[in-house]
């Protein structure tokens, strides 16, 4: 029984690095068989352990999300607290984002409300949160500044740069310097409205799949 267990869940992971490779390189469109074929298993392997594609789309999503709330915790560790640490989490997120946004962007629409998503998503603005608050704390960060606002920022540069990727892979960078040096307290001006709470992003999350 554990032996069956323990197969159970390899291929469960190979079929999550299988499918994470195959939307990075063809899109969210990639057919189950293709996906199941990567992995070294069966398509009824497949759709044992993830019966529809949103479930698959969910599954690769929430896993590449706690890997950006590993990599905030690998900054909080590392960094002391201040925009430096900001600054840090924002440029290697933004890399992420900006290496696969294709996957992203499409698994937004198609699988954000998945109720897998939830908690991984409380979890990530908790942290975000935090890393935000300690900057804050040392008078390096506006005091209206809120985790959520990070996340929006480096979705912001890399979809806004988007078009011109092909020619200047780069080019996110110059307008995320420019983001994160709004968040400087002697910069800053009234902001026109609140940001959103985790739970209010939640919601929007699954009412609009985005």
């Amino acid at each position: 029984m554990l032996a069956l267990r323990c197969d159970a869940q390899r291929n469960r992971q190979a079929l999550l690095e299988a499918a994470a490779g195959a939307f990075a390189q063809g899109g969210i469109d990639v057919s189950a068989a293709e996906i199941a074929a990567r992995a070294g298993v069966a398509k009824g392997t497949l759709f044992r352990h993830f019966p529809a594609k949103r479930d698959l789309l969910g599954a690769v999503l929430a896993q590449r999300m706690r890997a950006l709330g590993e990599l905030i915790a690998e900054v909080s560790r590392e960094r002391p607290p201040g925009l430096g640490a900001v600054a840090e989490l924002m440029s290697r997120g933004a890399e992420m984002l900006a290496a696969d946004r294709s996957f992203f962007d499409a698994a937004m629409r198609d699988a954000a409300g998945e109720s897998q998503l939830v908690g991984v998503k409380l979890e990530l603005m908790a942290a975000l949160d935090a890393l935000v608050a300690g900057a804050q704390a040392c008078g390096e960060v506006r005091a209206d500044v809120a985790g959520i606002d990070l996340a929006m920022l480096m979705m912001a540069a890399t979809n806004t740069c988007a078009p011109a990727h092909d020619r200047d892979p780069e080019l996110w960078r110059r307008y995320l310097a420019l983001m994160i040096d709004g968040l400087r307290p002697e910069a800053a001006s009234a902001l026109p409205a609140p940001a959103p709470s985790a739970s209010e992003l939640v919601e929007l999350s699954a009412a609009g799949g985005g």
